[in-house]
């Protein structure tokens, strides 16, 4: 494969998937896959998985010179170090950057999975043009990126946006990161699995207007994301919300209505002025950022 300019590799490691491109000096993608994260066995678990994923672009013939790394969790992207991650298991301090690294000898950026895809969207998706933005990743759990006045938003240590550890039940369901009615302890893919016993949360949603309990579950759902929207937009003042991750998919036939109650209930200021809409670039996201990202350090 013969292309003019570095190629690099964006790798978004979530809950239960690893998703991972192979991205063009022009911001093409090349090649896309998808496998198991094995983020519930531990870091070095994942660290595997990132081996396989990344061998199968080199047995495709594909010549990289960086490598980009989206993770969910509390992300030092200076140090490349994976503080913690609510939703994984065992992971503490986890020197991410420097395995992969060693693994591959190219330069390596690590942050978190929502920065990551908040940064993709802003400069070649939905939010491009926009100086202030928030994305909401509805995966296993809920994560969140800022962009404000017109730069990416990581705060003093780097753990900005973590949105859905917003508590939005001060007396409600215990959360993994210690806090009580965290937002995506009602609102992630998780937290509707849970609910339904296990049911898949698109079976949820696609049966929800033939099964009772499926249309209390929804209900539910969204008068929990429209109370937390409506603060997110009151803290934040974005042009836009952007809204990815596998829940939205299920999620976007509501759209509208969500849409209408948030800008009505916001600020009449904040408002009148805000959008609210599904990411571009939909599960890519955050490994496309990922990839962007690591075109900085080259």
């Amino acid at each position: 494969m013969v292309t003019k300019g570095p190629i690099t590799l964006g790798i978004d490691i979530g809950g239960t998937k690893l998703k991972a491109i192979a991205l063009s000096p022009h911001n093409e993608i090349l090649k896309e896959l998808s496998l198991p994260s094995q983020a519930d066995q531990g870091p070095d678990f994942v660290r595997k998985a990132v081996q396989e994923a990344v061998h199968i672009f080199q047995d495709a013939g594909i010549k990289f010179t960086g490598i980009g790394i989206g993770c969910a969790g509390s992300v030092d992207h200076h140090a490349g170090i994976v503080r913690n991650s609510p939703n994984f298991a065992h992971w503490s301090n986890v020197p991410l950057r420097d395995w992969i690294q060693g693994d591959f000898k190219v330069p390596v950026a690590v942050e978190n999975d929502a920065k990551c895809a908040v940064y993709s969207e802003w400069k070649v998706g939905a939010g491009k043009g926009c100086k202030n933005l928030v994305l909401l990743t509805l995966g296993t759990g809920i994560g969140g990126g800022l962009i404000l006045d017109g730069r990416l938003f990581r705060g003093a240590t780097g753990t900005a946006g973590e949105l859905g550890h917003l508590s939005i039940h001060t007396q409600g369901i215990p959360c993994p990161c210690g806090n009580q009615g965290c937002f995506e302890r009602y609102c992630s893919a998780t937290a509707v699995k849970n609910q339904a016993k296990g049911v898949s949360p698109k079976d949820v949603f696609s049966k929800a207007s033939i099964v009772p309990e499926y249309k209390k579950i929804i209900e539910e759902f969204i008068f929990n994301f429209q109370v937390a929207l409506v603060g997110i937009a009151n803290t934040f003042d974005p042009e836009i919300i952007l809204l990815g991750g596998a829940v939205t998919d299920g999620l976007s036939i509501y759209l509208d209505k969500i849409s209408e109650h948030v800008k009505s209930h916001a600020f009449p200021a904040v408002g009148a002025n805000l959008s609210i809409k599904t990411t571009q670039f939909k599960n890519l996201s955050g490994s496309l950022g990922a990839a962007l990202l690591v075109k900085e350090y080259l």
